[in-house]
């Protein structure tokens, strides 16, 4: 027994961590629960030839019995059912939609990571062999002489224009029970550079390519219309040339490739140098223009266009005699998962639950409603199913909305009638509507307007405290009601002579 009341305490303590209003609220139904049980009188004949003070104090400990034992059941009912929604919940995000990042780690290593394009890297260098005279500390020894190459880089700027073409298309990926946001790109990148020096040198072309371990198809490169894909090496990640350079020789060279990655697609000009006459169009066929987003660090476009069936949009960047490291690019939206609209209002399905949960047991008490803590259960057991089968049906009755339409809708609406049976007048209209309230329509309003979530939830506890005031005010404003006999599980009801 002491450990039920401790795990008891254990969970109310939490509740009142978590959830304050809640907490109170609660607390508040089960002192109205055990204020009535304790204080309810009982009109029996007087018993002949017993003592009077034995049977006061008799029937005083069995009222409290009776009204500390209706607190504890209403508590060991209270955490199963909550561990019931919690159960319901975590089953449904675990098989719809959950996103875990062991699987997008998987996915990456099939599909592509995210791709960080870098750009263009260049020197132009002579090497030349220069003798170097070491003088030995013993004047008698005659001076060493070594020869060694010494690289003179050219200084000057050698980009004069850069233009960058994107195509990006959104095809996401499927791991588990989850989309994962990836896309394919064609890419295709021209820079027209100038050799500064006017005499020969040696020029190292550097691309570095955007992910390691990536796919690359249709891989091409040509410098001044001529291929020089062979020619290139293949180093640590990036595709190296190096070539003879004339005096002021004006270059050409293009590279494109088609690849494929994950959320987001970023261009960076990582060498600190003027960057001049450059212009990155990023075309977005399939991605419209209200759903763009871009990644930490990353500028905004110069422009901002969208195509010509108004599905996608066209991003352009241009920069002249610029410095900046600030990066270009495209984050993708986050992909509607499978059962996103159940998930979201099942996640808010405990709240309005336990609302209704107060509201039953509080207004059945009010009411004084024969076996008001059992019906209480039965009804709040009713409305734990019900969630668990929105849950159970959203897969086969075309999503969330055909379950609610058909199981949920028609659950609460049987549960409100029956309410209006039991209560009768307009406190049983009052309780099925405010059910209705707390059970469908908060859960489905705080699940879709996720930005507003604490205002509908403050407007449902305004609305409890008001009505709850009206209860009270109704109870305590009319004529004393006289209460039926009550008769205790170990008490006899005395037969009248």
């Amino acid at each position: 027994m002491k450990t039920v009341l401790l795990k008891l305490m254990g969970r109310a303590s939490d509740l009142a961590d978590t959830q304050p209003i809640l907490a109170l609220f609660l607390g508040g139904a089960l002192l109205a629960v055990f204020l009535t049980a304790l204080f309810r009188t009982d009109r029996r004949p007087e018993a002949v030839a017993r003592p009077a003070l034995f049977w006061t104090l008799y029937g005083s400990a069995a009222r409290l019995t009776w009204a500390l034992f209706l607190i504890v059941f209403l508590l060991a009912a209270l955490a199963p059912l909550r561990t019931y929604i919690h159960q319901t919940v975590a089953h449904f995000q675990g098989s719809h939609g959950r996103v875990t990042q062991a699987n997008y780690n998987a996915v990456q290593t099939i599909w592509g990571a995210e791709q960080e394009q870098g750009e263009l890297k260049t020197e132009i260098f002579t090497d030349e062999e220069v003798t170097e005279r070491i003088e030995s500390e013993d004047l008698t020894k005659p001076a060493v002489l070594r020869k060694k190459t010494v690289r003179r880089v050219v200084t000057g700027n050698p980009f004069l224009s850069a233009r960058h073409e994107v195509t990006l298309r959104q095809n996401p990926r499927r791991k588990g029970s989850a989309f994962y946001d990836g896309y394919e790109t064609a890419c295709r990148f021209s820079w027209k550079l100038k050799n500064p020096a006017d005499t020969r040198q040696k020029c190292i072309l550097t691309f570095p390519l955007p992910a390691a371990g990536a796919m690359y198809d249709r891989l091409f490169a040509s410098l001044n219309g001529e291929d020089v894909l062979p020619k290139m090496e293949l180093k640590d990640n990036t595709l190296v040339l190096t070539r003879e350079l004339q005096p002021n020789e004006i270059m050409d060279l293009s590279i494109a490739f088609e690849s494929r990655g994950m959320s987001f697609w970023y261009f960076q000009v990582k060498e600190a140098r003027e960057i001049r006459d450059f212009m990155l169009t990023l075309n977005l066929p399939d991605l419209a223009q209200e759903h763009l987003n871009y990644p930490g660090g990353c500028m905004t476009p110069t422009e901002v266009k969208p195509t010509t069936d108004g599905a996608g949009c066209v991003l352009t960047f241009r920069l002249d005699h610029a410095i900046s490291n600030q990066g270009m690019g495209i984050a993708l939206p986050s992909l509607p998962q499978p059962g996103a609209i159940t998930n979201a209002v099942l996640s808010e399905v405990e709240d309005g639950w336990l609302l209704g949960f107060v509201l039953i047991i509080l207004g059945l008490t009010l009411a004084s409603v024969n076996h008001a803590v059992l019906i209480s259960i039965l009804f709040n057991v009713a409305t734990a199913c019900a969630y668990g089968l929105v849950a159970d049906f959203s897969d086969l009755l075309l999503g969330f909305w055909g379950t609610a339409a058909l199981v949920l809708l028609p659950m609460f609406l049987f549960l409100a009638w029956l309410l209006r049976r039991v209560v009768s007048g307009t406190s049983g209209k009052m309780l099925g509507y405010l059910l209705l309230i707390f059970g469908i329509v908060y859960p489905c309003l705080a699940g879709l307007d996720s930005d507003r979530q604490t205002l509908y939830f403050n407007v449902c506890s305004l609305v409890f405290l008001a009505w709850a005031a009206w209860q009270l005010m109704r109870r305590s404003g009319g004529p004393t009601q006289q209460l039926q006999p009550t008769a205790f599980p170990w008490q006899p009801v005395p037969q009248p002579e």
